[in-house]
Parts: structure tokens; sequence; C-alpha cells
């Protein structure tokens, strides 16, 4: 007769060997037996940690550790996927209770670790990552961690030392591989960046098109990742376009639906641009728009940036604007700012990146100057939160990124954080100024006002993480500057 004992045993097995469905079918059927069985709960949240799924992992450890609350490998493992789940402020108690119980467990180092460079903890992360990585020299997980914990804090030469021994054990590690390219286009070394850089996608059947001539071959050009991306990398579909057409081929833009006009109006008829269904189109090559740098063997001296690339169509800003007329909207003074304060919650890195609406009350008190909020999403709802009328709501009845084009050319400047917007803004050639968080996105580079990319941007770095009351007070006072200049014009 088989023993509760004896199917747990036979779980882990399966588990161990890394047959994860029969494993989960025999956690479940424990669990069937004895709903709070403390180990089949904790092991079958692993499990779905392990494949990805933090979410669901959560509660699972959580229920076994109700019923056994001193195990101190299921607090670690909670916090691991707490973290794993982007919430890094839940995780970190966790952890500490974990490694309170057991200092040597380095999973919960290494979470710990990971957990404090989400919030932007460099120098504590680190110290937790080389705890780890001294149990551990040789894990390819710790490496990466700290890797790139060591490439956010500039300590480039360290970081690749971690991420070459991360992948001498695990070649085929693409988040390393990942990590040591972002190290690498963050420095301005465009070319070596972009080959680690192309570990972030899945290969259609179809061959890649690795920018040479294509004979009469059809090109398709797919996104493959967030909507700013695209917008900063479709500058490149007309040149390629101009590749085709020499022998004779044509282009294919794939897009999503809120792109879909606004690419339309700007790429057609060098190329077609369609919307993105569930199987690609008819093709005989592909590429997806942030390969295509890598196509073009493009390096800081070479980026295209002609501008503008991308346009509304004149039929939406007529609309606009006469929207504006019969309101009243255009005959009030003051300098005309755009502002978005928050990117998407979901973004892995939005924490770091978007600004509480209280800490933009130095910037909303410039005086000569009119704030148009072009929030969307939650945050958009924070305009309640200020006092007065101090921004002007203008996303009413937007569509798509067509309609927000068409408000761009309305205003005389944009200050937003890193979000999609400022790529379109950057396209359009319209002034914009982008707040960055102390570790910037690779495309920002490093210590530079400008960007290559985008001649009408200014950027405005955070001096040390989670600073934005300095970088906000450096905005304001050239804002008011800007004010003033524009007055006495």
């Amino acid at each position: 007769m088989t023993t509760l004992l004896d199917a747990l045993n036979a779980a882990v097995n399966h588990h161990m060997a890394g047959r994860t469905g029969p494993a989960a079918d025999a956690y479940r059927g424990i669990l069937a037996l004895e709903p709070a069985q403390p180990n089949a709960l904790h092991l079958l949240g692993v499990l779905r940690a392990q494949a990805d799924d933090a979410a669901a992992a959560v509660p699972l450890i959580g229920r076994a550790l109700r019923a056994q609350p001193a195990a101190p490998a299921a607090w670690g493992h909670l916090g691991a996927a707490l973290r794993a789940a982007e919430r890094p402020e839940r995780a970190e108690p966790v952890l500490r209770r974990a490694l309170a119980l057991d200092p040597a467990n380095a999973d919960a180092l290494d979470a710990m670790g990971a957990t404090l460079h989400a919030l932007a903890i460099y120098p504590a992360a680190r110290r937790w990552l080389e705890r780890a990585a001294r149990l551990r020299p040789s894990h390819a997980q710790t490496l990466l961690n700290l890797g790139t914990v060591l490439r956010d804090q500039r300590r480039f030469a360290e970081a690749e030392v971690c991420f070459d021994a991360a992948l001498t054990r695990k070649p085929d590690l693409a988040d390393a591989h990942l990590a040591r390219a972002v190290g690498r286009l963050v420095r301005g070394d465009l070319r070596a960046g972009w080959e680690g850089f192309e570990h972030r996608w899945q290969r259609f059947a179809t061959p890649p098109w690795d920018g040479r001539p294509t004979g009469g071959a059809t090109i398709l050009l797919h996104m493959d990742q967030g909507y700013g991306d695209a917008m900063q990398f479709v500058r490149y579909a007309p040149l390629v376009a101009q590749v085709a057409a020499k022998g004779g081929g044509r282009v294919i833009v794939e897009t999503h639906p809120l792109l879909l006009r606004l690419f339309a109006h700007s790429l057609e008829p060098a190329v077609q641009v369609l919307v993105r269904g569930p199987e690609p189109p008819p093709h005989d090559i592909h590429c997806p728009l942030m390969s295509l740098p890598r196509a073009f063997a493009t390096d800081l001296m070479s980026i295209p940036a002609t501008m503008p690339y991308l346009a509304p169509a004149p039929g939406d800003v007529a609309r606009r604007r006469d929207g504006l007329v019969a309101s009243g909207w255009t005959e009030k003074a003051g300098l005309r700012v755009g502002l978005v304060w928050a990117g998407n919650p979901r973004h892995r890195n939005d924490r770091n990146r978007s600004i509480p609406i209280a800490a933009l009350r130095p910037l909303l008190s410039v005086p000569g100057v009119r704030f148009i909020g072009l929030q969307t999403g939650d945050a958009r709802a924070d305009l309640a939160r200020l006092p007065g009328d101090g921004v002007e709501d203008a996303v009413e009845r937007v569509r798509d990124f067509a309609d927000t084009a068409a408000i761009l050319t309305t205003i005389d400047l944009l200050v937003t954080v890193d979000t999609a917007i400022v790529h379109l803004a950057g396209a359009m050639g319209v002034p914009s100024w982008l707040l960055l968080p102390h570790v910037p996105d690779w495309r920002w580079l490093l210590d530079r006002a400008d960007s290559p990319w985008y001649p009408s941007l200014r950027l405005f770095r955070q001096p040390r993480p989670g600073d934005w009351t300095t970088t906000l007070g450096t905005v304001a006072a050239v804002l008011k500057a800007h004010a003033v200049k524009l007055a006495r014009c």
C-alpha cells in the first residue's frame, strides 16, 4: 500500500528528473488527500515558479508556510517568487526571515540580491550576491545576477567577467547574453551589443534577414518588443525598402493596431503596413524591428537620424486644431508643455522610471507655462489629486498613436519619463525633455544630455538612485528660463 511519504518521494523524483507534468500531478494528488501537506504545497509552488508562473507559486508556498512556519527553504522560495512576480517590496522582508533562519541559504541570498537590485539599492544588492557567489562560485544564475548589479554600478569590466563565467557554465543562458549586450550598448559599443541582443527573440520558420541583397524576396519586418521600440526602429523600414527594391523585392511591416494608422501614413507606399495577426503574412525572409540596427551594422556614427520619419495625417491634425480653436484653448497665453509622468505599471522597471505625481509640484509651479496632460493608463487618474487647474487633460477621445501624434503638433515642448511617447515625439522632431532614472535604459547611453537617436531630445538624469527631487528641480529651473525667454520674444 502506497503511503503519503512514498507518494511524496515519487513526486520529488519526477521533479528532480525534470518530468514536470507527472510531478505536478503527483503533488496535486497528495493535496487532494491532505490539502495542507506543507511539502507538497511548497514543492508544487517551486514547480510553478520554475515554469515562470510566479503569481501561482506565491499562494502555494504561502499556504505551506502557514502549516510549517519555521521552514527556511520555503521562506526563501516565497521571497524569490515574490521578486519574480515584480513585488520586491514584499519580497525583501520575506527573504530576511529566510536568512535569519538559515544564513547560508544560497537561493535566498541570491534572491535578496536580485530583490534589492530591483529596488535600485545597488551596494547592498552586490553584497548579498557576493555572499551567494562565495557559497556557490559556479552557479550561473548567481553570476548573472551579480554581473547585472555590477553593470548597473558601472563596474563594467567586473560585470563582463561575471557574464563570461556564467556563459562558460551555461552557454545557452539567454539572459546572460542579453545582460552582457546591454552593458555594451549603454557604453556605446553598439556593434558588439547588437550581437548579444539577438538572444531576446525566437526565430520564425523563415530565414532571418541579415542586411544582404534580397533578390525578389518579400521581407517581413515585425514587432518583437513594445510600442516605443517599434517607433524607434521602424526608421529602418525605408532603408530596407531601398535594398529590396534593387532586386524587385518588397517589404511588409507588421505592427500593433495602435500603431497601424501612424505607420501606414508615414511609411506607405514604400512599404506595406499590416496589423499583426495570429499568423505572419506570406513572406520569404524576416527581421524583427529591433534587429535592424544589427543588419545595417549601426554604430554611434551611423544611426539614421533624419527627422521626422513619423507624422500624423493632415486630417487628424486639422481635426485636433479645429477642436482646440472651438474650445478657446489656442487663445490662452503661455508655453505649451505636454507632460507624462508614468509608464506602463507592468513594465519591470516601472518603479524606477515613473514619478509620483506629488513630486511634480515644483515643476508645475513654474510661471508662464501651460501644462497639457498626455498621460494615459491608470496614472491619468492622478490628475484629480493636483490642486486647481494645474494640468489640462488632452487625451480624451485618443484612439491610437496617430491621434497622440496630432496632439504633439499643438505643443511647444514635451516633458516625459521614459515611455513610448518620447519615441513618438523624437521621431516627429518635437522638442522633448526626457527624465531618466540613475540607471537608464541602454538606448540613452551614459553621461550625456543629448541622444544620437533623436536630435530634438534633451536628457535630464537622476544624480543618484531615486532622486527625482534634484532632477525635477533642475528641469523646473531650465523650464523657467525657457518660459521667460519665450515671453520676451
